[in-house]
């Protein structure tokens, strides 16, 4: 279990599948006084609830998935039943659609929930799978903020395109997610929380083929850094880090573009990220 705390929200990442290669992340996403919770692709029951403590079994009001494969929703009907046995008698399953195993609130685009202070949009970001969601978490009291972003954005990297296309996987990333959660000046506020603990594979990609000489990127550099001396990155980092080492969150880079193959910057976004995806694909 890793812990990490927001000054009026707490974000509890618990390890999933750590021992077999997956290194999915699980979240239990509470208010300040801890009273209401979200959990977020509890994909495997007895890892997820064997971090959960009695207190915080109660406290949660929903499951929730950021897309429908297995591996984020797979535990739903289990987890389901183990917090029933708890004594929390819950029955919300909160998903992009109802191929998640007993989904039952189907959230619209940009559609609004409330738990306890925290305010929380619904971002779909259709690509990876048609059914992605990005979940971005405001206190408007204190402006601390998280997004969970499941398997459309990771820190280095996003998604494989599998339900989707490049121009679906560039919308998602550089025009809904980023439109969605403010501007410039607030994205330095957003920590990200992604699905998988993808980050040394990630660095080592952009790297070897991307980032080149240390003197390509410095913000890279410290990623790299990081990650180094880090097994655990997630919560580390926010969307305005992204933007400045991630690939796939800059497409209009020359060194991006150099690196792709468009040496005279004349592709189209949907090709650099096209390209992109397909190196780090057979990397």
């Amino acid at each position: 279990m890793i812990k990490q705390s927001i000054r009026k929200m707490h974000v509890k990442a618990i390890k999933m599948r750590w021992l077999t290669g997956g290194v999915n992340y699980s979240y239990l996403l509470s208010t300040q006084d801890k009273k209401k919770s979200w959990l977020i692709d509890p994909a495997e029951t007895l890892e997820v609830m064997n971090d959960l403590g009695s207190d915080e079994a109660k406290s949660i009001e929903a499951l929730v998935n950021t897309h429908h494969h297995y591996d984020h929703a797979g535990g739903n009907v289990s987890t389901l039943a183990a917090l029933n046995e708890k004594g929390n008698n819950i029955s919300r399953v909160i998903a992009g659609s109802q191929r998640s195993p007993i989904a039952n609130d189907i959230p619209d685009n940009l559609h609004e929930y409330t738990l306890g202070n925290l305010k929380i949009l619904c971002i779909r970001t259709p690509c990876h799978t048609q059914d992605s969601t990005c979940y971005y978490v405001r206190d408007p009291e204190t402006k601390e903020q998280a997004i969970f972003t499941g398997d459309t954005l990771f820190t280095g990297g996003c998604g494989r395109f599998f339900e989707g296309t490049a121009e679906e996987m560039d919308d998602a990333l550089n025009f809904r997610l980023l439109g969605n959660t403010g501007d410039t000046s607030n994205w330095k506020n957003v920590k990200v929380y992604p699905g998988h603990e993808y980050t040394a594979g990630n660095v080592s990609f952009i790297r070897n083929y991307i980032y080149l000489k240390k003197s390509d990127n410095d913000h890279f550099n410290k990623l790299e850094s990081f990650t180094k001396e880090h097994e655990v990155t997630t919560g580390h980092f926010t969307i305005a880090d992204e933007l400045s080492f991630n690939p796939f969150m800059r497409l209009d880079d020359p060194i991006v573009r150099r690196q792709v193959g468009d040496s005279q910057g004349c592709w189209t976004r949907a090709q650099v990220m096209d390209k992109l995806r397909n190196m780090k694909n057979k990397a």
